[in-house]
């Protein structure tokens, strides 16, 4: 009975973590990193980040690698979301995923908006 009880909380533990949109965006980041420098690419802010609300800070960071951009002081990390970007560039219209983690390393805000 206690092996029972234990592998339906470690399933449901499992299942809370799965997020099919993360698992989409670090497909999609991966593709995208392995383009030429300054490659074109279409990329838009996925719908529905929400979801992405609650994830721990060590799930987002496997997932999609190192941010391009953090910010300790306010607990935020930044994903590009296009081909690799020539040194000295700033913006040109990709997608820049934001997430802001609380104090127990979980996801308390996710934006995306298009660089400038």
């Amino acid at each position: 009975m206690k092996t029972a009880l234990l592998l339906a909380s470690t399933i449901v533990g499992t299942v809370a973590m799965s997020s099919p949109l993360l698992d989409s965006l670090a497909m999609q980041l991966r593709q995208l990193r392995a383009l030429p420098m300054a490659a074109p690419s279409k990329t838009m802010c996925p719908a529905k980040i929400e979801s992405l609300v609650g994830l721990g800070q060590e799930r987002i960071g496997d997932a999609l690698g190192k941010p391009d951009f953090i910010d300790a002081s306010t607990g935020k990390w930044v994903y590009f979301f296009t081909s690799p970007i020539p040194p000295g560039q700033r913006g040109g219209g990709f997608p820049e995923l934001v997430f802001i983690f609380g104090s127990d390393r979980a996801v308390l805000r996710v934006s995306c908006h298009y660089s400038r």
